[in-house]
């Protein structure tokens, strides 16, 4: 699927410079030459990527870039534009902008940037993506699903379960989550007690998916792949 990108310029020469840089196999481009068409195409459709000018006919690009962050909070914006001021670059980026470039330009680098952006929004949304698909949480309930499947789990595998989820970068020794059972009042489990619930855990989970979901860190102790 080819990604849809908004370039908003009133000079045609810039915007041969940055619509040449761009392959058609990947991109489809729109051009708008003034605020105004532009305002209009961000009522009317989706772009994952704009490309904005600041001093534009009829509606500046800044106003576009809030207008733009307003209605599609995924969407990426780029700003281009000659006035190399940091009261703008500032404003910009607290509108919502994701990069700002300064003419003139390397419509070679600008190609990179707009690619690099793409990519990254991409491998984002694909960790999201699988994160919701892979584990739900359902917190009022005090259970966990996996790929939609619940888990029948007892209150300390729960606990521990819950928290690794919660603070997925850290690492949890078996003394930290024995200790963290014994705060909750789920009961007095030693370090071997948590191996077994880690083991059982694990067990209970590869029933729905064959990802490995609870990492080991040797000599340290358990926590969640990043995926």
């Amino acid at each position: 699927m080819k990604h849809k990108i908004l370039i908003v310029e009133d000079e045609p020469e810039i915007v041969n410079l940055i619509a040449n840089r761009l392959d058609k196999k990947f991109y489809e481009i729109t051009i708008a030459y003034d605020g105004k068409e532009a305002l209009r195409l961000i009522q009317t459709e989706h772009f994952d990527l704009l490309s904005l000018d600041i001093m534009l006919p009829s509606v500046d690009g800044l106003t576009l870039c809030e207008e733009v962050r307003k209605r599609h909070k995924d969407s990426l914006i780029m700003i281009v534009s000659a006035l190399d001021i940091d009261e703008r670059k500032e404003k910009a980026y607290k509108l919502g902008a994701d990069d700002y470039i300064t003419k003139p330009f390397s419509p070679k680098l600008l190609a990179l940037k707009i690619s690099s952006l793409l990519k990254r929004r991409s491998e984002i949304n694909g960790v999201e993506a699988l994160n919701t698909q892979t584990i739900q949480h359902h917190e009022d309930l005090k259970r966990f699903s996996i790929k939609n499947h619940p888990l029948t789990l007892t209150v300390s595998e729960y606990t521990i379960f819950e928290t690794l989820f919660k603070t997925k970068k850290k690492v949890f020794s078996k003394e930290e989550l024995s200790q963290i059972l014994y705060n909750n009042n789920v009961g007095n489990i030693d370090k071997k007690g948590i191996g077994t619930h880690i083991y059982t855990l694990r067990k209970k989970i590869a029933t729905y998916s064959d990802t490995e979901i609870i990492k080991t860190v040797r000599n340290v102790g358990y926590t969640l792949y990043e995926y």
